[in-house]
């Protein structure tokens, strides 16, 4: 059975270690949309942070979606238009901030088309070469924002993030959930926000069915969409821990995983 929907995670399923889609990986997708599937982004990074991969994928033309912060944030793609968001309001975001700061986590957030931070660490840059937003560093971050933001972060190295992480199995608070999408980024969103509810979401507003569904991931804040879908597919590079959750595990984001998957699943 054709699917009703191909969704996709971007950071090390996608996009190779050197953050770039392989040539293989680009004239496949583009491919598969021409004979009429249909393909969607879903993704941790902002959403300026995802445009150019989705226009370079002709996502645009062929009316397609992303779903940004981990799912807090739906764009129709033919338009440019958000159709869902949910975000964090300012008391709960003064809380993250005092989090990161109890635990000595490099905190930041997004705000007109900036990655906005206080303070420094050895890997306060990896967003930015990731997504390619400018950052704007700020003296106090509760003070610069004053309204509701889609995600916050905490970043630190993988060790002290993991032990964080064990004690937010239900999440962050009774109006913050929190996950992970590379092992050093502690992401913060509003309760209920994830990739699993945003195709949820995505699904009753196009009236597809999400068992219909194939979903491409490798990290924490991958899981909740593999829950949702009928084929949850795992890269090779995904933990163990997240190819628990697969319907079936494919080659790594650096060997062209995601076509090898579906010249299987497609034929």
């Amino acid at each position: 059975m054709k699917p009703d929907l191909i969704i996709m995670d971007m950071d090390d399923t996608l996009m190779t270690s050197n953050n770039e889609m392989s040539k293989v990986t680009k004239e496949y997708l583009l491919s598969i949309q021409r004979a009429g599937y249909r393909i969607a982004l879903a993704s941790g990074r902002p959403t300026e942070g995802m445009i150019q991969t989705a226009k370079n994928l002709e996502m645009d033309v062929n009316q397609s979606y992303i779903m940004s912060y981990n799912g807090a944030q739906t764009i129709d793609l033919s338009n440019n238009t958000v159709v869902s968001s949910q975000m964090i309001d300012k008391s709960a975001f003064d809380e993250i901030i005092d989090f990161c700061r109890d635990n000595q986590l490099f905190a930041l957030t997004y705000h007109d088309g900036h990655i906005v931070y206080e303070g420094s660490h050895e890997y306060m840059n990896i967003e930015s070469e990731l997504t390619g937003l400018p950052m704007k560093k700020v003296d106090d971050l509760k003070t610069y924002i004053q309204g509701p933001v889609p995600k916050a972060m905490g970043v630190d190295y993988e060790t002290h993030i993991s032990e964080l992480m064990t004690h937010m199995s239900e999440g962050f608070n009774e109006k913050i959930d929190a996950t992970t999408s590379k092992p050093y980024f502690l992401e913060f969103m509003c309760k209920g926000v994830s990739k699993g509810a945003a195709i949820q979401d995505l699904a009753e507003r196009l009236n597809l069915d999400t068992r219909n569904m194939i979903a491409f991931g490798d990290s924490r804040n991958d899981i909740e969409m593999f829950k949702q879908v009928g084929t949850a597919v795992a890269m090779d590079n995904a933990s163990d821990s997240v190819k628990e959750y697969a319907t079936m595990v494919t080659k790594s984001h650096d060997e062209d995983g995601i076509p090898y998957a579906l010249k299987q699943l497609l034929d």
